[in-house]
């Protein structure tokens, strides 16, 4: 799949759509967001649309992509945290957080 990112608002949102992908996706998109909750507690929000084609086999299709998305959703979210986790991780942010502090 090719996307489009259709909002960049570091460090909080990220949006994309599809330009190019599979014959059953009329249409995608999808976008997360990220709210700071407390000192080092971060809320995630990944949410995805889609319309299959052809609009026949929707109502069938529909309930399968909703399922492999959430399965998607699920890894990608478990591996996001498991990244937020790992020391490395969480000192080259760091690292990157100063330098664009130093830049502004």
């Amino acid at each position: 799949m090719v996307s489009e990112y259709t909002a960049y608002k570091p460090p909080n949102q990220v949006g994309m759509t599809m330009v190019e992908g599979p014959w059953f996706f009329a249409k995608f998109g999808g976008g997360w967001s990220f709210r700071l909750l407390d000192e080092g507690s971060t809320q995630a929000t990944w949410r995805y649309t889609f319309t299959v084609r052809p609009a026949l086999i929707s109502p069938i299709a529909d309930r399968i992509g909703i399922a492999a998305l959430q399965r998607d959703i699920d890894r990608r979210i478990a591996g996001y945290a498991q990244g937020c986790g790992d020391p490395v991780v969480l000192e080259a942010a760091r690292r990157w957080l100063a330098e664009g502090e130093q830049r502004t």
